[in-house]
């Protein structure tokens, strides 16, 4: 009898044993389940969760007090343009213009952009220094005249070498623009972060680079790197017949024969990449591209190619990348305010993108430029 009430007892005990452990795994496939539910939310509703523009707009206390109060302003300071990623995200839904159900719940984004070049030429060119004034000053050799040569005998005067400078001063210029959005884009940081990398910071990066090719250098503007580089010089070509790509190989040579830093890239208009690309041999294969190859980035004579709007079509400029460099006084900065003309009555807020920033050109001559249909002087 005894022996019954033991075996029941034991049975009882397995019995709520495995009840318990049941209880548990329910307990945990539930929490499981909750993580996976997050993780998911947070791949679909941020793309790029980890790029520096999102994690300085998450952990801005200023943009959460601006949030919070419904006014002032917020100022978040984004750093290297170039650490900011600016591939297109694929967002769907309507604008941002204040209508009715323009953040719509439960929603991934709320943005299509519209699609944007990447930009090389600012990765491409020496940076390194910064400056906390409104001017830069550097000192640049001006002349060189070298006078080496054997001494013409014991006790005769050796030879001179004679050099020049000059100092270069160029102010700081700023580069900026604004845009107006509805109050509810602050809202959801993943959106207002898409927003901003694919319209600002593309923006300006993009007047960078135009200012970089072809700025005047009159009133705010840069003094751009075709406005310094020395004219391509026709004599280099021989023959009646030439292609483009006889005329970029005689511009590294021309910056060769003027004893400078060999030219490292090239920068040409689509148009002309295409046009190159698609020059063909006798025989009719393509000589530069290939229709059934992998996409790979252009490189002509060993060097990359810029593929850029910021160049008119038939022009090509050829550089060398440690004979520029753009000093920046000012990182990437996006300022946010309500308090802009009449935003606080449009449930309005104002973005603003700007840098402060200058192009120094140490050697003018290590850069060349001409056009692509040049003819033999």
């Amino acid at each position: 009898m005894d022996h019954k009430i033991e075996i029941q007892t034991a049975l009882e005990e397995i019995k709520s044993s495995i009840t318990g452990v049941a209880e548990r795994q329910t307990q945990m496939q539930t929490q499981v389940d909750a993580i996976d539910l997050q993780g998911r939310q947070r791949h679909t509703n941020d793309p790029n969760a980890e790029d520096m523009l999102v994690k300085a707009l998450g952990e801005s206390d200023e943009l959460k007090r601006l949030v919070e109060m419904g006014k002032g302003c917020a100022i978040i300071r984004l750093g290297d343009l170039n650490a900011i990623p600016m591939q297109r995200k694929i967002l769907t839904g309507g604008s941002m213009t204040g209508t009715a159900g323009v953040v719509m719940p439960e929603r991934v984004g709320s943005i299509v952009p519209l699609a944007s070049r990447r930009l090389f030429l600012r990765d491409l060119l020496f940076r390194g220094s910064k400056t906390t004034g409104n001017q830069v000053y550097f000192v640049k050799e001006q002349t060189f005249v070298n006078g080496a040569s054997p001494q013409a005998g014991e006790g005769a005067v050796k030879s001179e070498t004679t050099m020049s400078f000059t100092t270069v001063s160029l102010p700081i210029q700023t580069l900026a623009h604004h845009l107006n959005a509805s109050k509810q884009v602050l809202e959801d940081v993943p959106t207002l972060a898409a927003y901003i990398s694919t319209r600002l910071l593309y923006g300006l990066r993009y007047r960078e680079e135009v200012q970089c090719i072809s700025g005047d250098g009159t009133g705010n503007n840069l003094s751009g790197l075709i406005g310094q580089a020395s004219p391509f010089n026709l004599a280099l070509l021989t023959g009646v017949s030439h292609t483009p790509l006889d005329i970029l190989r005689r511009a590294l040579e021309q910056v060769e024969l003027a004893d400078e830093v060999p030219a490292g890239f090239f920068c040409l208009s689509p148009v002309d990449i295409a046009n190159i690309e698609l020059l063909k041999d006798t025989l009719g294969r393509y000589i530069v591209g290939d229709p059934g190859g992998t996409a790979e980035a252009l490189s002509l004579w060993g060097k990359p190619v810029i593929s850029t709007t910021a160049i008119t079509p038939g022009t090509f400029l050829a550089g060398s990348s440690e004979s520029a460099e753009l000093v920046d006084r000012l990182d990437a900065t996006v300022e946010l305010s309500y308090e802009d003309r009449d935003n606080f009555i449009r449930n309005a807020v104002t973005i603003l993108c700007e840098e402060r920033t200058v192009l120094c050109t140490y050697r003018p001559g290590a850069f060349v430029t001409g056009t692509l249909n040049s003819s033999p002087a």
